[in-house]
Protein backbone atom coordinates (compact mmCIF):
# COMPACT_ATOMS: atom_id res chain seq x y z
CA UNK A 1 0.00 0.00 0.00
CA UNK A 2 0.76 3.48 -0.80
CA UNK A 3 -1.45 5.83 0.30
CA UNK A 4 -1.68 6.66 4.13
CA UNK A 5 -5.29 6.69 3.90
CA UNK A 6 -5.39 3.24 3.05
CA UNK A 7 -3.45 2.37 6.44
CA UNK A 8 -6.29 4.19 8.31
CA UNK A 9 -8.96 2.34 6.94
CA UNK A 10 -7.89 -1.08 7.59
CA UNK A 11 -6.71 0.23 10.71
CA UNK A 12 -9.65 1.41 12.30
CA UNK A 13 -11.62 -0.95 14.60
CA UNK A 14 -14.89 -2.15 13.26
CA UNK A 15 -16.51 -3.55 16.33
CA UNK A 16 -15.35 -1.61 19.41
CA UNK A 17 -18.14 -1.56 22.51
CA UNK A 18 -19.17 1.57 22.92
CA UNK A 19 -21.48 3.31 25.50
CA UNK A 20 -20.57 6.92 25.17
CA UNK A 21 -19.34 8.45 28.55
CA UNK A 22 -20.32 12.36 29.28
CA UNK A 23 -17.33 14.27 31.09
CA UNK A 24 -14.18 13.07 32.02
CA UNK A 25 -13.24 9.50 32.07
CA UNK A 26 -16.17 7.73 33.89
CA UNK A 27 -15.32 3.71 33.16
CA UNK A 28 -12.87 2.01 31.52
CA UNK A 29 -13.77 -1.77 31.24
CA UNK A 30 -14.57 -4.31 33.65
CA UNK A 31 -11.87 -6.61 32.74
CA UNK A 32 -9.37 -6.41 34.97
CA UNK A 33 -7.92 -9.46 34.25
CA UNK A 34 -8.87 -10.56 30.90
CA UNK A 35 -6.45 -10.45 28.20
CA UNK A 36 -7.93 -8.24 25.97
CA UNK A 37 -10.14 -5.53 26.16
CA UNK A 38 -11.81 -2.75 24.69
CA UNK A 39 -13.14 0.53 25.55
CA UNK A 40 -15.27 3.87 24.84
CA UNK A 41 -16.15 5.59 23.14
CA UNK A 42 -15.58 8.13 25.81
CA UNK A 43 -15.24 11.68 26.24
CA UNK A 44 -12.18 12.70 28.04
CA UNK A 45 -12.48 16.75 28.89
CA UNK A 46 -10.64 19.02 30.90
CA UNK A 47 -7.26 18.51 28.54
CA UNK A 48 -4.53 21.18 29.73
CA UNK A 49 -4.02 24.22 27.69
CA UNK A 50 -0.79 25.13 26.31
CA UNK A 51 1.39 26.90 28.65
CA UNK A 52 2.90 30.04 28.21
CA UNK A 53 6.38 30.26 26.46
CA UNK A 54 9.28 28.85 28.36
CA UNK A 55 6.94 26.66 31.38
CA UNK A 56 6.63 22.69 30.62
CA UNK A 57 3.65 21.48 29.18
CA UNK A 58 0.75 19.27 31.43
CA UNK A 59 -0.17 16.44 29.88
CA UNK A 60 -3.38 14.73 31.19
CA UNK A 61 -2.58 10.83 31.36
CA UNK A 62 -5.35 8.12 31.73
CA UNK A 63 -5.35 4.55 31.89
CA UNK A 64 -8.10 2.85 29.55
CA UNK A 65 -7.60 -0.64 29.55
CA UNK A 66 -5.00 -3.27 31.14
CA UNK A 67 -5.17 -6.64 30.41
CA UNK A 68 -2.96 -10.04 31.98
CA UNK A 69 -1.45 -13.23 31.58
CA UNK A 70 0.17 -15.55 33.24
CA UNK A 71 3.54 -16.39 31.41
CA UNK A 72 6.69 -18.47 32.37
CA UNK A 73 10.33 -16.88 32.30
CA UNK A 74 12.25 -16.94 29.04
CA UNK A 75 8.74 -16.18 26.84
CA UNK A 76 7.74 -13.64 24.53
CA UNK A 77 4.11 -11.75 24.78
CA UNK A 78 3.05 -9.83 22.07
CA UNK A 79 0.96 -7.01 22.54
CA UNK A 80 -1.64 -4.76 20.24
CA UNK A 81 -3.43 -1.91 21.11
CA UNK A 82 -5.31 0.51 19.10
CA UNK A 83 -6.23 4.25 20.11
CA UNK A 84 -8.36 6.25 18.18
CA UNK A 85 -9.15 9.73 18.47
CA UNK A 86 -11.74 12.09 17.22
CA UNK A 87 -14.75 15.31 17.65
CA UNK A 88 -11.68 17.53 19.03
CA UNK A 89 -12.08 20.93 19.58
CA UNK A 90 -8.68 21.85 19.67
CA UNK A 91 -5.11 20.63 18.17
CA UNK A 92 -4.70 17.72 20.43
CA UNK A 93 -1.84 15.47 20.97
CA UNK A 94 -2.34 11.83 21.44
CA UNK A 95 -0.46 9.18 22.39
CA UNK A 96 -0.92 5.67 22.89
CA UNK A 97 1.24 4.40 25.55
CA UNK A 98 1.31 0.49 26.66
CA UNK A 99 3.26 -0.01 29.90
CA UNK A 100 3.95 -3.67 30.79
CA UNK A 101 5.15 -4.90 34.28
CA UNK A 102 5.08 -7.78 36.38
CA UNK A 103 6.71 -11.19 35.37
CA UNK A 104 8.28 -8.76 31.97
CA UNK A 105 8.58 -5.07 31.52
CA UNK A 106 7.84 -2.86 28.66
CA UNK A 107 7.03 0.59 28.06
CA UNK A 108 5.96 1.76 24.07
CA UNK A 109 4.09 5.08 23.14
CA UNK A 110 3.09 6.08 20.00
CA UNK A 111 0.89 9.60 19.17
CA UNK A 112 -0.21 11.44 17.12
CA UNK A 113 -1.91 15.03 16.79
CA UNK A 114 -6.16 15.22 16.20
CA UNK A 115 -7.16 18.13 14.28
CA UNK A 116 -10.64 20.10 14.69
CA UNK A 117 -13.56 20.18 12.41
CA UNK A 118 -11.74 23.33 10.93
CA UNK A 119 -8.63 20.91 10.30
CA UNK A 120 -7.13 18.48 7.57
CA UNK A 121 -9.79 15.78 7.14
CA UNK A 122 -7.43 13.07 6.70
CA UNK A 123 -6.71 14.11 10.89
CA UNK A 124 -9.47 14.91 12.49
CA UNK A 125 -10.78 11.29 13.24
CA UNK A 126 -6.96 9.22 13.94
CA UNK A 127 -6.11 5.66 14.48
CA UNK A 128 -2.60 5.22 16.73
CA UNK A 129 -1.19 1.29 16.99
CA UNK A 130 0.97 0.89 19.55
CA UNK A 131 2.37 -3.11 19.22
CA UNK A 132 5.71 -4.92 20.51
CA UNK A 133 7.13 -7.99 22.11
CA UNK A 134 7.87 -7.91 25.45
CA UNK A 135 9.93 -11.41 27.23
CA UNK A 136 8.75 -12.57 30.64
CA UNK A 137 12.38 -12.23 33.23
CA UNK A 138 10.38 -14.13 35.28
CA UNK A 139 7.18 -17.43 35.81
CA UNK A 140 4.00 -14.37 37.24
CA UNK A 141 1.85 -12.35 35.77
CA UNK A 142 2.68 -9.79 33.17
CA UNK A 143 -0.10 -6.92 33.34
CA UNK A 144 -0.25 -4.26 30.51
CA UNK A 145 -1.50 -0.89 30.53
CA UNK A 146 -3.01 1.61 28.00
CA UNK A 147 -2.71 5.09 28.72
CA UNK A 148 -4.18 7.85 26.86
CA UNK A 149 -1.24 10.83 27.16
CA UNK A 150 -3.20 14.10 25.70
CA UNK A 151 -2.73 18.02 25.78
CA UNK A 152 -3.79 21.08 24.01
CA UNK A 153 -1.97 22.87 21.55
CA UNK A 154 -3.34 25.68 21.89
CA UNK A 155 -4.36 28.45 24.81
CA UNK A 156 -8.18 26.81 25.54
CA UNK A 157 -8.83 23.78 27.78
CA UNK A 158 -9.90 20.92 25.40
CA UNK A 159 -11.89 17.85 24.63
CA UNK A 160 -12.04 14.74 22.81
CA UNK A 161 -13.82 11.52 22.10
CA UNK A 162 -12.09 8.65 22.49
CA UNK A 163 -11.72 4.90 22.06
CA UNK A 164 -10.01 1.50 21.15
CA UNK A 165 -8.78 -2.16 22.45
CA UNK A 166 -5.72 -3.89 24.05
CA UNK A 167 -4.84 -7.31 23.81
CA UNK A 168 -2.26 -10.01 23.90
CA UNK A 169 -1.86 -10.94 20.03
CA UNK A 170 0.18 -13.92 21.45
CA UNK A 171 1.68 -15.09 24.21
CA UNK A 172 4.28 -17.64 23.22
CA UNK A 173 5.68 -15.73 20.00
CA UNK A 174 8.95 -17.51 18.94
CA UNK A 175 12.62 -16.35 19.21
CA UNK A 176 15.75 -16.75 17.42
CA UNK A 177 18.16 -19.10 18.40
CA UNK A 178 19.87 -17.31 21.43
CA UNK A 179 16.36 -17.76 22.86
CA UNK A 180 15.81 -13.76 22.65
CA UNK A 181 12.75 -11.90 21.05
CA UNK A 182 13.83 -10.45 17.45
CA UNK A 183 12.95 -6.87 18.12
CA UNK A 184 15.09 -3.63 17.77
CA UNK A 185 13.98 -0.28 18.75
CA UNK A 186 16.00 2.74 19.07
CA UNK A 187 17.53 4.44 21.89
CA UNK A 188 16.78 7.78 23.58
CA UNK A 189 16.91 10.43 20.70
CA UNK A 190 16.03 12.11 17.55
CA UNK A 191 17.63 10.51 14.18
CA UNK A 192 17.45 13.87 11.48
CA UNK A 193 16.44 13.00 8.31
CA UNK A 194 18.21 15.00 6.05
CA UNK A 195 18.72 12.33 3.01
CA UNK A 196 17.74 8.96 4.63
CA UNK A 197 17.98 6.79 7.64
CA UNK A 198 17.90 3.09 8.10
CA UNK A 199 17.10 2.27 11.61
CA UNK A 200 15.79 0.46 13.57
CA UNK A 201 17.27 -3.38 12.08
CA UNK A 202 16.80 -6.62 12.73
CA UNK A 203 19.80 -9.65 12.38
CA UNK A 204 18.86 -12.64 13.49
CA UNK A 205 19.61 -16.30 12.81
CA UNK A 206 16.83 -18.59 13.56
CA UNK A 207 16.29 -21.99 14.53
CA UNK A 208 14.55 -24.60 13.04
CA UNK A 209 10.67 -25.14 12.53
CA UNK A 210 9.95 -21.65 11.40
CA UNK A 211 7.90 -21.13 8.24
CA UNK A 212 6.75 -17.89 7.89
CA UNK A 213 7.90 -14.78 8.94
CA UNK A 214 5.57 -12.01 9.86
CA UNK A 215 7.89 -8.54 9.82
CA UNK A 216 6.32 -5.23 11.73
CA UNK A 217 7.22 -1.52 12.41
CA UNK A 218 6.19 1.48 14.15
CA UNK A 219 8.02 4.69 13.15
CA UNK A 220 7.54 7.80 15.36
CA UNK A 221 8.33 10.92 12.53
CA UNK A 222 8.63 14.41 13.22
CA UNK A 223 7.81 17.43 11.18
CA UNK A 224 11.06 19.41 12.45
CA UNK A 225 14.07 18.09 13.22
CA UNK A 226 15.26 21.36 14.78
CA UNK A 227 18.67 21.32 12.49
CA UNK A 228 17.22 24.34 10.37
CA UNK A 229 14.71 26.85 10.62
CA UNK A 230 11.74 24.56 9.25
CA UNK A 231 10.15 27.52 7.21
CA UNK A 232 8.57 25.04 4.82
CA UNK A 233 5.81 24.19 7.96
CA UNK A 234 5.44 20.43 6.70
CA UNK A 235 8.10 17.77 5.77
CA UNK A 236 7.32 15.10 2.94
CA UNK A 237 9.08 11.68 3.92
CA UNK A 238 8.45 7.90 2.44
CA UNK A 239 9.02 4.80 4.98
CA UNK A 240 10.02 1.17 3.77
CA UNK A 241 10.18 -2.03 5.78
CA UNK A 242 12.34 -4.95 3.57
CA UNK A 243 12.81 -8.31 4.81
CA UNK A 244 15.40 -10.76 3.41
CA UNK A 245 16.53 -14.12 4.46
CA UNK A 246 19.66 -15.99 3.94
CA UNK A 247 21.76 -19.06 4.48
CA UNK A 248 20.47 -21.58 1.68
CA UNK A 249 18.91 -21.59 -1.89
CA UNK A 250 15.98 -19.78 -3.34
CA UNK A 251 16.13 -17.86 0.27
CA UNK A 252 12.76 -15.12 -0.41
CA UNK A 253 13.01 -11.42 0.21
CA UNK A 254 9.96 -10.34 1.72
CA UNK A 255 7.49 -7.44 -0.39
CA UNK A 256 8.99 -4.17 0.72
CA UNK A 257 6.01 -2.15 3.06
CA UNK A 258 6.32 1.11 1.71
CA UNK A 259 3.75 4.31 2.28
CA UNK A 260 4.61 8.31 2.18
CA UNK A 261 3.42 10.81 4.95
CA UNK A 262 3.48 14.52 4.81
CA UNK A 263 3.16 15.98 8.11
CA UNK A 264 1.89 19.68 7.89
CA UNK A 265 2.90 21.93 11.08
CA UNK A 266 -0.61 21.46 12.98
CA UNK A 267 -0.05 17.77 12.61
CA UNK A 268 3.58 17.97 13.98
CA UNK A 269 4.42 14.28 14.19
CA UNK A 270 2.46 10.96 12.62
CA UNK A 271 2.95 7.68 13.88
CA UNK A 272 3.62 5.42 10.75
CA UNK A 273 2.40 1.32 10.53
CA UNK A 274 4.43 -0.93 8.18
CA UNK A 275 4.11 -4.79 8.08
CA UNK A 276 5.22 -7.59 5.63
CA UNK A 277 5.37 -11.54 5.15
CA UNK A 278 8.37 -13.36 4.02
CA UNK A 279 8.18 -17.55 3.57
CA UNK A 280 10.99 -19.03 4.70
CA UNK A 281 12.73 -21.98 2.24
CA UNK A 282 14.22 -24.51 4.00
CA UNK A 283 18.07 -24.09 5.06
CA UNK A 284 17.18 -20.74 5.55
CA UNK A 285 18.11 -19.82 8.73
CA UNK A 286 18.91 -15.62 8.63
CA UNK A 287 16.54 -12.49 8.33
CA UNK A 288 17.72 -9.36 7.96
CA UNK A 289 15.31 -6.41 8.14
CA UNK A 290 15.25 -2.70 8.40
CA UNK A 291 12.99 0.50 8.13
CA UNK A 292 14.52 3.00 5.97
CA UNK A 293 13.37 6.38 6.15
CA UNK A 294 13.94 9.01 2.99
CA UNK A 295 13.45 12.92 2.65
CA UNK A 296 11.07 13.60 0.40
CA UNK A 297 9.94 17.24 0.27
CA UNK A 298 9.92 20.48 3.15
CA UNK A 299 11.24 20.86 6.38
CA UNK A 300 14.28 17.91 7.24
CA UNK A 301 12.04 16.00 9.77
CA UNK A 302 13.13 13.08 12.26
CA UNK A 303 13.12 9.76 13.45
CA UNK A 304 11.69 9.86 17.01
CA UNK A 305 13.53 7.17 18.82
CA UNK A 306 13.09 6.71 22.55
CA UNK A 307 11.19 9.40 24.90
CA UNK A 308 12.84 10.05 28.51
CA UNK A 309 11.34 11.70 31.34
CA UNK A 310 7.31 10.87 30.37
CA UNK A 311 5.47 11.18 33.97
CA UNK A 312 3.65 8.33 35.22
CA UNK A 313 0.41 10.10 35.79
CA UNK A 314 -1.47 13.58 34.88
CA UNK A 315 1.87 16.43 35.10
CA UNK A 316 4.36 18.73 33.80
CA UNK A 317 6.66 17.40 31.74
CA UNK A 318 10.13 17.03 33.55
CA UNK A 319 8.32 16.41 36.88
CA UNK A 320 8.48 12.57 39.31
CA UNK A 321 7.88 10.11 39.42
CA UNK A 322 8.92 9.17 35.51
CA UNK A 323 9.83 6.71 32.66
CA UNK A 324 11.12 6.34 29.52
CA UNK A 325 9.24 4.64 26.89
CA UNK A 326 10.58 2.97 23.35
CA UNK A 327 8.69 4.56 20.14
CA UNK A 328 10.05 3.88 16.50
CA UNK A 329 10.98 0.43 16.54
CA UNK A 330 10.69 -2.88 14.51
CA UNK A 331 10.11 -6.85 15.26
CA UNK A 332 9.53 -10.01 13.85
CA UNK A 333 6.82 -12.76 14.70
CA UNK A 334 7.97 -16.39 13.72
CA UNK A 335 5.17 -19.07 12.64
Amino acid sequence: MTERSRWRRLLVPTAIAATALAGVIADTGTASAATSQDFGPTVVTGIPAAPPVGTPATQLVVPMATVSTPVTAGRTAYVYSELRAYDADQVNLVDNEVRCSGAGASNVVMGENVLPPTGDPAHRDITVVTRFLVSATSTGTLNCTLYLRTASTSSSVAQETVSGTLRFASTSVGEDTNGLAMQQSLPVGELPVTTAVTAPVVDRTLPPGYSQLAVIADVEYHRCAGTDPCTANYSTASFTLTATTSGGSSCASAPPATTQESVPRGVNHAAIPLYTIVTLAPGCTHVHAQVTTTHVAGDTGSVGAAAAGLTDSTGQAGSTPNHTSAMTHLFVVPS
